[in-house]
């Protein structure tokens, strides 16, 4: 009776994160780590799969994550921050080109202007995407540029409306 329920406990404890239960943890199905609260999950730091999952964007292999939180209650956040060698910097930022559409001029971005060149900053916080009136279900923010060897550095932060 007493290694049943041990066999019992174990398997619960071995698959409560990923069936919701607080404070478990759980890995995700690209590799993050995460850990259930009482309203929701964390995921933190984030592979870049998740990052291309969650972020609905493609980014060459090669790419590095710096830092990158997922947090999902009843809406969600995405945290990140990303370096892509100088290789592949121009597919880098076509593929965030075809994710969030084309730079914006002027607009306010998330990293400094005066340690990178050639720095574009797309959002859709100003706009309504598509052609209907509905607005986008996400807002995002994403900024990069290039470093002086030429690779590229991307900050993004995303978060359900």
């Amino acid at each position: 009776m007493a290694a049943f329920v041990l066999v019992a406990l174990a398997v619960v404890f071995q698959y409560a994160g990923s069936w919701g239960v607080p404070y478990f943890s759980f890995t995700s199905e690209r590799g993050s780590p995460c850990r259930n609260d009482l309203s929701g999950y964390t995921c933190s730091p984030l592979t870049l799969a998740d990052l291309e999952f969650y972020g609905d964007v493609d980014l060459p292999d090669d790419s590095t994550m710096i830092s990158g939180t997922y947090k999902a209650t009843h809406d969600y956040r995405l945290d990140a921050t990303v370096d892509v060698p100088q290789a592949t910097a121009a597919e880098a930022l076509s593929g965030l080109k075809e994710a969030y559409g084309e730079c914006q001029p002027g607009h306010p971005g998330p990293i400094s202007t005066k340690a990178f060149r050639k720095v574009c900053v797309m959002t859709n916080d100003d706009v309504v995407s598509g052609s209907s009136s509905e607005p986008s279900s996400r807002l995002y923010l994403v900024g990069t540029g290039l470093r002086k060897d030429g690779s590229r550095h991307i900050v993004l932060t995303m978060k359900s409306r």
